[in-house]
């Protein structure tokens, strides 16, 4: 036999021997054999870090595993995402990813460290959380217009926080800078907890937010003036739209999808995806969600990615309206 024939027909021959065999070893369960570790890019207690508990339940009952959040915050995302893109493909990293690293940073940086699209394999969307206009108690301002004549007024007397450079409420923060035509200071922290924190105790006096200081909302201890989605939230049907508060073309929300390794296994993603939304559709998780204004987006691999891409290409119009802005 002609040896040049038979090698790359017997390496063909191989490759599908290994398909057949991993596809039949993760039909028959084998996988997961231990936890399943989602690396959240920001801190615990965050939205992101919300999002992996919400379908945690669900994955210990249906895989017998339990699925661990791994806090990685810091550089607006970009080191949790870093880290899952270079984790080995077999299911067991995953890593939640929000609009700061997935769709926000490809549009800023050059060399971040991964490709979204070709170094992960999506899993499934999570939620969607409006982002919201906090500000302090205290702070003399009941509307959005309010809160712009303080600034215009004395731009050092209302200092911003964020969740970190990069991240949603960061660039709702500066894309805010861009409608009033103002500078005013915008403090990254590592994560919303801290920076809600820091809004609490005074450091800072407003800040964009998602679902952080929502206990606080209710308490009284924060105010929202106004929600950065196109429409009013039905579970804050009081909330005004940043549009209706006179800022037509202000709109900005964040959202949490899941991903795996590029490479991860077919069978894999697929039962993790019907795991995510079955999880979403229960009647348990959507009041969990209810709870802090937000919803579920439910949907397939293939959903996702085509969802990401859009994400990509919005977040991108969003970045350059605020890069062409005036210093």
């Amino acid at each position: 036999m002609n040896r040049r024939r038979f090698v790359p027909g017997l390496y063909a021959l191989l490759i599908v021997v290994f398909a057949l065999w991993q596809g039949q070893v993760f039909a028959q369960g084998i996988w997961p054999e231990k936890p399943i570790r989602v690396i959240v890019p920001s801190s615990s207690g965050g939205p992101t870090d919300l999002a992996t508990r919400l379908i945690s339940a669900r994955v210990l009952a249906e895989l017998h595993q339990p699925l661990l959040a791994d806090p990685r915050p810091g550089a607006g995302g970009k080191i949790g995402l870093r880290l899952a893109a270079q984790a080995a493909p077999d299911g067991y990293t995953l890593v939640m990813g929000n609009p700061g690293p997935v769709a926000v940073v490809p549009n800023t940086e050059r060399d971040i460290g991964y490709d979204i699209l070709a170094d992960f394999e999506p899993v499934s969307m999570v939620m969607r959380v409006p982002i919201l206009l906090n500000v302090r108690a205290d702070v003399p301002a009941k509307t959005v217009s309010e809160l712009v004549a303080l600034i215009r007024a004395n731009p050092a007397s209302i200092n911003f926080g964020s969740s970190g450079v990069g991240q949603s409420p960061h660039i709702a923060a500066e894309l805010f800078q861009d409608f009033i035509g103002v500078k005013f200071v915008i403090s990254p922290y590592k994560g919303a907890p801290p920076a809600v924190q820091d809004l609490l105790v005074g450091s800072i006096q407003a800040m964009f937010d998602t679902t952080t200081g929502l206990p606080l909302v209710r308490q009284g201890r924060l105010r929202t003036l106004a929600i950065g989605s196109r429409t009013r939230s039905a579970l804050m049907p009081n909330i005004p739209t940043m549009a209706e508060q006179g800022f037509p073309g202000f709109e900005i929300s964040s959202w949490y999808v899941l991903f795996a390794p590029a490479h991860t296994p077919q069978p894999i993603i697929r039962r993790l995806n019907k795991i995510v939304n079955d999880a979403l559709n229960s009647a348990e998780v959507r009041a969990q969600l209810a709870a802090i204004n937000a919803e579920p987006i439910p949907g397939s691999p293939e959903d996702t990615r085509e969802f990401v891409r859009a994400e990509l290409a919005n977040w991108g119009n969003i970045v350059r309206r605020i890069s062409k802005a005036p210093n």
